[in-house]
């Protein structure tokens, strides 16, 4: 079995899966482990057809051909399975992770290609996200991402209300399981957030509400604290790798920073757990006018993606 964690860099990558054949064979395994299913009759017997792009099975029993990516955040996409391996490796990668423009120039595709398949990536990421509730007891606090204001009471419009919290599982010192996520700004009152915010937050993103805990005074947060000083790490990666986050997208970058930071915290592969969220999940791609008018309003900073 692979040890992804062997793998330091795209040349290492590459050699691993040298050819398209390489990485369709790896996809194949990864999407039926015990062997073929038909996704319609669930009949286990298949005649491989090669005269596509990609190999298409086609059921023995009710002549249904399923293809290798339906299901997958590469449905309907044209670009190279090697490719789309590469972008998985990148965004997995808990040192750094990556932006379009970076994306773009390594596997060597269009601006805009390397920007739907991120916000693929990250839609996936942030759909597993919805589904695990923080466990246990949970405690956390109210933050403002965006542009500095010193004003401890007044809310800037281009500051963005968060909540910040994670799972006890010990010692303030012992990391938990993390959630950074979006407040309505109709849960504040200026800076102030009103319970409403906490208990929404409670009922949609913690098994235990009732054990559910928000600091609602961002100016009672312990700047120095562990929970904190995440938050922080968060915001220096996000503005040092996509140079700023607008609020419209500003959650799927959080829950990308929450997923890497979380595999670390339950020791898992990220890069494993990764590929098991974008193979069982179908992202429609965003080709309607508000992604083209997403992608024009964001040409005067194309690394902010």
């Amino acid at each position: 079995m692979l040890n992804w964690e062997d793998i330091d860099s795209v040349e290492q990558l590459e050699r691993q899966f040298p050819t398209e054949s390489a990485c369709a064979a790896f996809f194949t395994h990864l999407k039926w482990p015990h062997g073929f299913v038909c996704p319609r009759c669930n009949h286990s017997r298949a005649s491989l057809i090669n005269t596509r792009r990609l190999p298409l099975h086609q059921c023995s029993a009710c002549g249904y051909q399923a293809s290798l990516t339906a299901g997958t955040v590469m449905e309907g996409s044209r670009t190279s399975l090697r490719k789309w391996l590469t972008a998985l490796w990148l965004v997995s990668r808990t040192d750094r992770g990556i932006n379009a423009v970076q994306l773009q120039s390594i596997i060597q595709v269009t601006y805009k290609t390397a920007w739907l398949i991120l916000h693929k990536i990250r839609a996936s990421i942030s759909h597993s996200d919805a589904t695990r509730p923080l466990p246990g007891i949970v405690q956390g606090f109210v933050a403002f991402y965006g542009r500095s204001f010193l004003s401890p009471i007044q809310l800037h419009p281009k500051e963005c209300p968060l909540i910040i919290a994670e799972s006890v599982t010990g010692a303030s010192t012992h990391r938990g399981i993390l959630k950074m996520k979006k407040v309505d700004p109709q849960h504040c009152s200026k800076k102030l957030l009103l319970p409403s915010g906490c208990d929404e937050f409670a009922a949609r993103h913690t098994e235990n509400p009732d054990e559910t805990c928000i600091n609602r005074f961002h100016i009672q947060v312990r700047r120095n604290g562990r929970l904190y000083q995440t938050f922080r790490q968060a915001w220096r990666w996000m503005n040092n790798t996509f140079h700023g986050i607008g609020s419209k997208y500003l959650q799927a970058y959080l829950d990308e920073f929450c997923f890497r930071y979380n595999a670390q915290v339950e020791h898992a592969c990220s890069m494993q757990r990764l590929l098991q969220l974008c193979t069982s999940i179908s992202i429609q791609p965003l080709l309607s006018g508000g992604f083209n008018r997403s992608l024009r309003s964001r040409s005067y900073n194309r690394f902010a993606a």
